[in-house]
């Protein structure tokens, strides 16, 4: 059984939000194992994953799997620009070399 979770994603002490590296699922001191990122929603500095692991850190926030479902069909189709999920996930750390640098 998969287990939903909301996690947050901090900003910088200017306000600007924190830079992260894929897979990244929020900041805590011991991680569920096998973890898989659905959403990243850096306009509003927060991320939806799963995991099969039982254990889940206290720093994240539990969610059903329909309203993990229902927030990621929600935002299926967005165009917004800071939202990240499905294919433009996959893309969201490619690096364009460019002038063969």
């Amino acid at each position: 059984m998969a287990n939903y979770f909301k996690f947050i994603i901090p900003n910088n002490a200017d306000g600007t939000r924190v830079s992260y590296s894929p897979t990244y699922h929020g900041t805590m001191p011991k991680c569920p194992k096998n973890v898989i990122v659905h959403l990243y929603n850096d306009r509003e500095g927060y991320g939806i994953a799963q995991a099969d692991d039982k254990f889940i850190p206290k720093e994240v926030i539990v969610l059903d799997e329909a309203e993990a479902l229902g927030t990621l069909t929600e935002l299926m189709d967005t165009k917004e620009e800071d939202i990240y999920m499905a294919d433009k996930l996959l893309t969201r750390w490619d690096i364009e070399v460019k002038d063969g640098k």
